[in-house]
């Protein structure tokens, strides 16, 4: 889905507009969810589900809340791993609705993964972002360790790659343009959903952007 370099300026943003008591612990939780090194009974650590006699996945965000709804408006780990669940599920219905994102042409999904590494230097120049990512104290007996295992040693070699430039070439689909476009909504998306679950209201709907199963 979105790549971490886009998870970090979007958090980045967040913190711009919102206030959050532990703005490492937000950043880590924000990109922790793509270093998942096998699954459990919640799916895996995207916690993706089938919904509708299979006919749909989702991500189990009502799961989510079940499980870390009180921890995450206390610990900003929480709600940083929450958000990017969130984020995800906005990026796929714009990648996929909006734009009409096919990866079943072969070669599409190396070419969009080519697009990320090559934009990585725009966003974390545009966005201001510094590579100070850093694993929480005892982040193996953090209760996110329910959801799956975390190689978190393979995270940070990641983040060192995604922080070295790289040649710049054309991109193939997601550009410059739609990727500060995404992350400019998802800032918005992402301000709110934080206030309505800070003032007890229900959070996004998980079924509202579930996507048929046979998409990647």
């Amino acid at each position: 889905m979105a790549s971490s370099i886009v998870h970090l300026a979007i958090t980045n943003e967040l913190t711009k507009v919102i206030d959050f008591s532990d703005s490492a612990r937000l950043k880590f939780g924000a990109v922790v969810v793509d270093a998942g090194a096998g699954g459990n009974q919640y799916g895996n650590t995207h916690m993706k589900i089938f919904v509708e006699d299979g006919k749909k996945k989702t991500y189990n965000l009502d799961r989510y809340r079940e499980m870390f709804g009180e921890r995450m408006l206390k610990d900003d780990l929480y709600m940083g791993y929450y958000l990017h669940l969130v984020q995800d599920a906005l990026y796929r219905h714009y990648v996929y609705d909006i734009h009409h994102w096919n990866p079943r042409i072969p070669g599409n999904v190396d070419r969009l993964h080519k697009d990320y590494e090559i934009l990585n230097q725009y966003v974390i120049n545009k966005y201001r972002l510094t590579n100070d990512l850093t694993v929480p104290d005892r982040f193996e007996d953090e209760d996110l360790n329910q959801l799956g295992a975390f190689d978190t040693e393979q995270l940070l070699r990641n983040m060192n790659a995604f922080f070295s430039p790289v040649e710049e070439e054309p991109i193939f689909f997601f550009t410059k343009e739609m990727c500060d476009e995404f992350i400019g909504e998802a800032v918005l998306f992402c301000t709110e959903e934080v206030k309505k679950l800070r003032d007890g209201k229900p959070g996004i709907d998980m079924l509202e952007y579930a996507w048929n199963s046979g998409q990647v």
